[in-house]
């Protein structure tokens, strides 16, 4: 019984120094989880990670998701969430809170209220990527591509492969939606040489023809044909747009494909 304890002791310990990181809070609290076991530990779960977690989640918003770029609508929503997360930005000022915060509004689509938060979060702690990529978010959805690119830019110079690729995916969308078509096709190179997303692979072939490189573009086309036959079936409903596209722009090329 003696052991089974020590590990859950030991487990909790864990736990709350990985929280205690995350949430980007005074190192001391690190010692003293450490040197009182487990007496340190729960007096940070009290402290620390049961209030901020308790203004967190009390409405049931999951503020770590993430959402599409899309059109602003402008809607100015105060919840118990973003009153509780104000009251703990009052009490403790730290950049998670402002990053959350942040979270709340971009869930909203209220991008005005969003990014002075983020901005915030990214002055208290200029690692915290999280708040990076809100940033962007908010200005691509204000259409303020240039801006937004800047700020990925920043993102993906720590961690070009931040989201899984979805932030350097998202930097080609901004220069290609801007208009800086040779910018976009580097950043859009960078992302199939990396991940398998189709719709990256049309949009570098449609630059590519742009630039009077049909061959390359018919190829590049090909390649989204033939990589779908090897897709399982909920990948192959997920690109299903983006396969039709590509037969479409051959068949407009004279291309007939079985």
């Amino acid at each position: 019984m003696q052991e089974i304890f020590n590990y859950l002791a030991a487990g909790f310990m864990l736990w709350m120094v990985l929280d205690c990181i995350q949430r980007r809070e005074h190192f001391v609290w690190i010692i003293i989880i450490i040197l009182l076991p487990p007496i340190g530990a729960v007096a940070y779960f009290f402290a620390i990670k049961n209030r901020a977690s308790a203004a967190t989640s009390s409405s049931g918003g999951t503020l770590g998701t993430i959402i599409p770029f899309g059109k602003p609508v402008k809607k100015e929503v105060e919840t118990e969430e973003t009153l509780q997360l104000k009251e703990l930005i009052k009490q403790f000022n730290k950049a998670y809170h402002y990053e959350k915060l942040g979270q709340v509004y971009i869930e909203q689509k209220n991008f005005d209220a969003a990014i002075p938060n983020f901005e915030e979060a990214i002055q208290r702690d200029s690692e915290m990527l999280e708040a990076r990529y809100g940033l962007a978010k908010c200005l691509h959805g204000q259409g303020k591509f240039d801006e937004a690119a800047t700020a990925l830019e920043k993102l993906t110079a720590i961690d070009k492969k931040y989201d899984y690729g979805n932030a350097i995916f998202g930097l080609a969308e901004c220069y290609r939606l801007d208009g800086k078509d040779e910018k976009a096709l580097e950043a859009y190179g960078d992302v199939i040489n990396s991940f398998h997303f189709f719709k990256a692979y049309y949009h570098y072939a449609h630059l590519l023809d742009k630039k009077g490189k049909k061959q390359e573009a018919i190829d590049y086309m090909k390649n989204i044909i033939g990589s779908s036959k090897d897709l399982p079936d909920y990948k192959l409903e997920k690109e299903r747009f983006w396969i039709d596209e590509a037969y479409k722009f051959l068949r407009k090329n004279g291309i007939e494909l079985a």
